[in-house]
């Protein structure tokens, strides 16, 4: 769509909505449209930034007649595809959130950050299934899987939604769950994204006031004898630890401290939802095993549970993949170690989480996320530096899984997927049964992709 083009159709739907709207060449067009990965520099038709669920139901009627796909934007951390000549919907106006400290559960608008959870849950000694950020939009964490650090105690995020509100290509909003579009409420659980713009969820609230939890590091030269540690160490453990293994290495780059550029560090992260006494004895044997350099385990109040990752919280530009294994042999170990230490490499980290427990217990079929039976879940990637940078560390990757493929579970968790990937790999988080069943859902509720820019059902040719 020409500028031309997109400034008369931009006015036209100004006249529907509250919120507002950007074409290209408007002044707040480049910021409207911008995301968290700034890797990714799409260029849509329009941005519409809703007010509210009716602005919502507006553009994507408004998108239907003019011919444009639909793209959903909150943070801008997982997006799949650049939405260029789309209508950009950005959600961070419907950024509300209430609690119900008696049915322990939480209402949560389409826009919303898990931090607006967290700081109406926590004070009701209640916490909310988040990730290792409480930055991260809440909708396409939970509906694409929902890794946090309660996941073996209690299970993904996804397991855990009681009700979804959505518009769906018809520009109407309608209501989920399990007496209610019950078919749709499956699908939305695990492939949101192909189905509408989802502007408010319902989900499950734990009693969980204070965790044990933190991290330790350790230094690069040991990281072989740290993943086989960790491998042999993750079959002991309760359900109530979750716990992951990252090997960092520090890019040689002027946005990195000067002290960590080039330097190799193994980090060990956990959190046990349980007595802080047992989370210690828990965490001992790795003090036992070699002294860290840094110990930060402590028991916290559940709001500060960010201290355990520290991800970052401004804008940058990354690039990352993901695998999954059933089970940890010396080889993969091996191959894991070598590249993840690699002078030459441009993949900044390599990361091991283990899965299982409350996660392993929810029946395939409950909803759309599968590769139930994965016991660690790999990521690779990290930030990336020049315009071909992008590139660079997808080439590498590309290496590593052709030297992985004979270890690997063959599933995916859409979450830890990067630009492009889920894409292409959608149908390897559902599985075979399940893969049909989303198809069939997506022809009866959007036969026309309008919804084409998240984690895609049908093949890019299709």
């Amino acid at each position: 769509m020409g500028t031309a083009q997109a400034l008369a159709t931009g006015s036209k739907l100004k006249q529907q909505v509250s919120g507002d709207v950007f074409a290209p060449g408007d002044a707040q067009y480049d910021q409207a449209r911008r995301g968290w990965n700034l890797s990714v520099d799409h260029y849509p038709a329009l941005v519409l930034v809703a007010n509210d669920a009716r602005d919502v139901a507006a553009g994507v009627r408004f998108a239907r007649e003019a011919g444009l796909g639909v793209a959903v934007q909150t943070t801008g951390h997982g997006v799949q595809r650049p939405a260029d000549d789309s209508l950009l919907i950005v959600m961070s106006r419907l950024n509300g959130a209430t609690v119900d400290p008696e049915a322990r559960t939480a209402r949560v608008e389409g826009g919303a950050v898990w931090q607006s959870v967290l700081e109406k849950s926590t004070p009701h000694a209640l916490a909310p299934l988040l990730g290792s950020s409480p930055h991260v939009g809440v909708v396409g964490y939970t509906l694409n899987g929902g890794l946090g650090w309660l996941a073996r105690r209690y299970g993904l995020a996804v397991d855990h939604v009681r009700r979804v509100e959505v518009v769906t290509a018809d520009g109407e909003i309608h209501r989920a769950s399990a007496t209610e579009n019950s078919d749709l409420f499956w699908g939305l659980r695990g492939a949101g994204g192909n189905f509408g713009v989802i502007t408010a969820l319902e989900i499950d609230l734990f009693p969980v006031a204070t965790v044990y939890g933190g991290h330790l590091i350790y230094p690069g030269e040991l990281a072989r004898e740290a993943l086989g540690f960790f491998r042999d160490w993750t079959a002991t453990l309760p359900d109530a630890m979750t716990s992951s293994i990252a090997v960092m290495k520090f890019p040689s780059a002027p946005q990195i401290p000067e002290a960590l550029r080039g330097q190799i560090q193994v980090i060990v992260r956990a959190v046990y939802a349980g007595d802080a006494g047992e989370g210690a004895s828990l965490i001992q044997p790795w003090r036992d095993w070699r002294a860290p350099k840094a110990d930060t385990f402590r028991e916290m109040p559940f709001s500060e549970i960010a201290a355990v990752s520290n991800d970052p919280v401004q804008p940058t530009a990354g690039h990352g993949a993901h695998e999954m294994f059933a089970e940890l042999s010396d080889d993969a170990l091996d191959i894991i170690v070598r590249h993840a230490t690699n002078a030459a490499s441009p993949v900044a980290m390599h990361e091991l989480r283990h899965a299982g427990g409350a996660i392993a217990r929810v029946g395939e079929g409950e909803n759309a996320v599968t590769n139930r039976d994965a016991h660690y879940y790999y990521q690779m990637g990290g930030p990336v530096f020049g315009p071909d940078g992008k590139a660079k560390s997808a080439a590498y990757i590309r290496q590593v899984r052709d030297d992985l493929h004979a270890f690997v579970h063959g599933g995916v968790y859409l979450n830890f997927m990067g630009t492009g990937e889920g894409y292409h790999r959608g149908r390897d988080a559902f599985g075979p049964e399940g893969y049909q069943r989303l198809l069939a859902l997506k022809a009866k509720y959007d036969p026309d992709n309008l919804f084409r820019f998240a984690y895609q059902l049908t093949p890019p040719e299709a």
